[in-house]
């Protein structure tokens, strides 16, 4: 059984960094979704998940995610932003077509600007 560690930073009253360490699995999903609830309870609207560490994430988990982000995009300001996602955790998004739902970055930095506008071809 994998373990699964979670870390919220603050930045601001809004903003929050949460870093993903571990499996998202049937057996620490419910830790993954308290998290979220507190993050509510919080204010935050804009959360940033650094992934770089996440070695798993369950169909129940990315659901998760997708429900945190339609919550947060119809708020002023909110957003679900993904720093770092490894191969594994990337493929399964991209065949779900997730990466077209969610901004990836490389860095939290990164996700702390705003989106880059794409220039028309």
């Amino acid at each position: 059984m994998q373990k699964l560690t979670l870390a919220v930073g603050r930045r601001s009253e809004k903003v929050a960094v949460l870093r993903v360490e571990g499996s998202v699995d049937p057996s620490t999903f419910k830790q993954f979704e308290a998290t979220f609830r507190w993050l509510n309870k919080q204010g935050i609207v804009y959360v940033v998940i650094e992934m770089s560490r996440m070695t798993y994430i369950s169909s129940s988990g990315l659901s998760l995610l997708v429900k945190a982000k339609t919550e947060r995009s119809r708020r002023k300001g909110g957003e679900v932003v993904l720093v770092r996602p490894q191969t594994a955790v990337l493929n399964i998004m991209k065949i779900l077509g997730l990466t077209k739902v969610f901004r990836t970055v490389s860095s939290v930095d990164e996700a702390m600007l705003p989106p880059q506008t794409p220039r028309p071809e």
